[in-house]
């Protein structure tokens, strides 16, 4: 029998196959781990990212509906101190989900990752670009509330106080003239008389009624008050006066809410969320936050004066414009200034007079405008007979009239006067002017004292390293966005 010298060949065979399944098993092995760690990586910066996002400001939103993160986490720290701690924060929370120990002995990590580093780009604040990054936002939410076709209309433009200011203007110069003229031609005659002999001067009733200037349009408005409602703030501690760092801004991507069609979705935004006289917010720390917004004042006694002061202008120029076009009207004027002039001898006088009594008319009569818009009635946008509310035999003694009208039943309340005024503001100072009253009403919550709307974040872009213990590491950038 011969013997077989072939087992040694298996053997090898073995062996070299052996050698290269290992490496192939190991080559395998060590991409799906590669392979693992890049997608934990992903899952765990999506879950950091959630994280940090979920972490908006609870008041914001309570009272505005609007989403932002407070880098600030409720400490007066500056913007750099602000990143960082986002930045900390997200690290964190993508370490507790890249950590599969778990504190325990018994499992084996086998990926052994850990985030090492984080940097924070693109970061957009609510103020950015004078409250663009705000605005945008408050776009979406009011595209979302009411629906994406919804747009408010104004019934009057940027331009209608402007104009109507421009007519105040021109009536109250000539009021003046008229009023000069009247001195210019008793100054004339009484130069002429001998010294012995008593000088001319005229009982004009238009005198009776108080100059513009230095009257108190509020009292027309709301009669003695003792100002237990009017509240005061420190604006300079509020976004619009003390300054901020911007950031980022809007991305390319995302339209710039300026314009057109911005501002009365933005304008519609302020009455839902703010108050004003006749519907204040409870609990805020003015009680007429339109009013600020128009104003800017830091008490509401100086913004109700204001706008009380805006109203009567607007007013005294519409009813001016009625006066001078009603006949009726001038002849019950040109009659009154006939017996003051006959009585003194000088009928010359009487046009002259007969116009200063008519510019006193209609500044009586705008003062009763006001004291029927605030009690909440509704003016007509033009007068006439049927909506004249102050008889000539009251101009003297007006004031005490003041309560003595029939209620128009016009449809320019008070809000529409506030919405005339809204939409001739610049819209940056609408802005910023919204995020001071952000700033004061939120500042009186608990644990939000140091609340400021420049450390609020829309939107940023994070960038990632980390690390395996295996020697393997990756990085990773996501953009992140309330969107």
């Amino acid at each position: 029998m011969r013997k077989s010298n072939n087992k040694g060949y298996i053997t090898v065979y073995l062996a070299l196959i052996l050698g290269i399944m290992i490496t192939f098993i190991s080559t395998i092995l060590i991409g799906a781990r590669n392979q693992t760690i890049r997608f934990k990586t992903e899952c765990a910066m999506d879950l950091g990212l959630n994280s940090i996002f979920a972490e908006y400001h609870r008041e914001l939103l309570k009272q505005y509906g609007l989403l932002f993160i407070d880098s600030s986490y409720g400490k007066n720290v500056s913007k750099a101190t602000g990143e960082e701690a986002v930045r900390k924060h997200l690290l964190h929370y993508m370490n507790l989900n890249l950590d599969d120990k778990k504190g325990s002995l018994v499992i084996r990590d086998l990926t052994a990752t850990h985030a090492d580093n984080a940097v924070l780009e693109g970061i957009a604040y609510a103020t950015d670009g004078g409250g663009e990054v705000l605005g945008y936002q408050i776009t979406r939410y009011m595209k979302v509330k009411y629906g994406l076709s919804y747009l408010p209309v104004s019934r009057y433009d940027e331009t209608y106080e402007e104009s109507m200011l421009n007519d105040y203007e021109g009536y109250h110069s000539r009021r003046g003239a008229e009023s000069d003229r009247v001195d210019s031609i008793i100054d004339e005659y009484n130069s002429t008389l001998p010294e012995d002999e008593e000088p001319y001067s005229i009982s004009n009733p238009a005198d009776a009624v108080e100059d513009i200037s230095a009257s108190n349009v509020l009292f027309y408005a709301l009669g003695e008050t003792d100002g237990s409602a009017f509240h005061r703030i420190d604006k300079d501690t509020l976004i619009s006066h003390r300054g901020y760092t911007e950031g980022a801004g809007l991305r390319d991507h995302q339209e710039k809410p300026f314009g057109a069609v911005y501002k009365p979705l933005l304008i519609d935004y302020i009455y839902d969320r703010c108050g004003y006289y006749g519907n204040e917010k409870e609990a805020s720390a003015l009680s007429y936050e339109v009013e600020y917004i128009i104003e800017g004042n830091g008490s509401d006694l100086e913004n109700m004066e204001g706008i009380a002061d805006k109203i009567f202008k607007l007013r005294y120029a519409v009813n001016m414009s009625y006066l001078l076009s009603s006949s009726s009207k001038q002849a019950e004027a040109e009659a009154m200034a006939v017996a003051a002039t006959s009585a003194i001898g000088l009928p010359e006088l009487a046009e002259a007079v007969k116009y200063t009594i008519l510019f006193a008319w209609g500044y009586a009569e705008s003062a009763k405008d006001l004291r029927i818009l605030y009690d909440g009635h509704g003016l007509r946008a033009v007068k006439d007979d049927s909506t004249w509310n102050t008889p000539l035999a009251q101009m003297v003694d007006f004031k005490g009239h003041l309560n003595e009208y029939a209620d128009p039943g016009g449809e320019l309340d008070y809000k529409m006067f506030l919405n005339i005024f809204l939409m001739a503001c610049d819209t940056q100072k609408l802005n910023l002017r919204l995020m001071d009253i952000m700033e004061a009403d939120i500042r009186r919550t608990p644990g939000n004292a140091a609340f400021m709307m420049d450390r609020q974040i829309y939107q940023l872009t994070a960038d990632v390293n980390v690390s395996s213990g295996y020697g393997y590491g990756c990085s990773i950038k996501r953009y992140y966005s309330y969107e």
